[in-house]
Parts: C-alpha cells; sequence; structure tokens
C-alpha cells in the first residue's frame, strides 16, 4: 500500500501546477459581469411595468366647488368625436382644463378608457361646469383625451383620485 501511494504522490509531483490565482480571477470578473447584467435587466424590468401604473378605469377626479383654489396653469386636451362608423378618436379641435374654473362650479372627470401606449394615454368624460374661461372651454359634457401625466396633475390639484368600483383584478 504504501508503493502505491507513493507512486500516486509522485505523479501528483510531476504534473503541472494549476494557476488557481488566475482561475480564481476570471471566476470574480464573470461573476460580476452576470450580476451587472442581471441587475441591468431587472431594472430595465422594473422601469417597463411601473410605466404601465396609473388610473384605472372607472376612476374619478372630482372638482369640488371651492372658491379658494389658486391654480394658474391649465391643461390642454383633445376633444373625441364620433367617427362615421361610430368609432371614438381624438380630434385634431382642443380645449382647456382650467383647475381654478372648475373648481369654481364643480365637476368631476371619469375615466373610460386607458390605451397602454408610451406614455399611456386616457380617455376621459368631463361634466360640470365650465372647463375655462376662454374660447377654450370644453362646455358642460365633454369626451377628452388626456396623457397620464396631465391626468395627474389634475388630480393632484383635486385632491386626488377616486380609484372608481373594483369586484376583482388589481
Amino acid at each position: 500500500m504504501n508503493t502505491q501511494w507513493r507512486r500516486w504522490r509522485r505523479a501528483l509531483v510531476e504534473r503541472p501546477r494549476r494557476h488557481s490565482a488566475e482561475a480564481s480571477l476570471t471566476a470574480a470578473v464573470l461573476t460580476l459581469v452576470a450580476g451587472a447584467l442581471v441587475t441591468l435587466v431587472t431594472g430595465l424590468w422594473v422601469i417597463q411595468a411601473l410605466e404601465q401604473f396609473g388610473p384605472s378605469v372607472g376612476g374619478m377626479i372630482v372638482f369640488k366647488p371651492d372658491t379658494a383654489a389658486t391654480e394658474r396653469w391649465s391643461v390642454t386636451a383633445n376633444v373625441v368625436e364620433v367617427t362615421s362608423r361610430g368609432v371614438p378618436t381624438a380630434s385634431d379641435r382642443r380645449c382647456v382644463l382650467s383647475p381654478r374654473v372648475m373648481a369654481e362650479r364643480g365637476g368631476s372627470l371619469v375615466i373610460e378608457a386607458r390605451r397602454l401606449t408610451r406614455p399611456p394615454v386616457f380617455r376621459v368624460h368631463w361634466a360640470g361646469g365650465r372647463t375655462d374661461t376662454g374660447s377654450g372651454d370644453c362646455g358642460a359634457t365633454s369626451d377628452l383625451v388626456l396623457q397620464r401625466t396631465d391626468l395627474m396633475r389634475l388630480a393632484n390639484v383635486a385632491g386626488g383620485l377616486n380609484s372608481g368600483l373594483r369586484l376583482i383584478g388589481p
């Protein structure tokens, strides 16, 4: 038994040595690169998923009659018109939504549809008083198309977004 062990030991000694430092450095670099790629892909996926968040269909923005509204900015929206085939589409006609004017007599915006483009676009229905003091008034009722940022600005001024009735789903 002793002779076999010596032969085996001699065979190990005569073999060329492995460069373990070089192999471990390569393994460390590959691990870091793989970790960076996983982090990058996960980050991009999360950003894309977050873009889909926003108001849901059926949500309401309620403008309560208030004389203390001081917002001087406004949002421009496309008016929805029904085509000859009965399909509602955004037209070139635009109107102005001024939170200060909308809060004078009150009213609400109801989210009727959501298109998941980049950025998301919402079709809303306005019912209430005037939306602007000038010629850009949308009228007492109007169907409009708004970008998500404009819709969220209006929701922030009105005091939030009522999520509407949800029975099932996120």
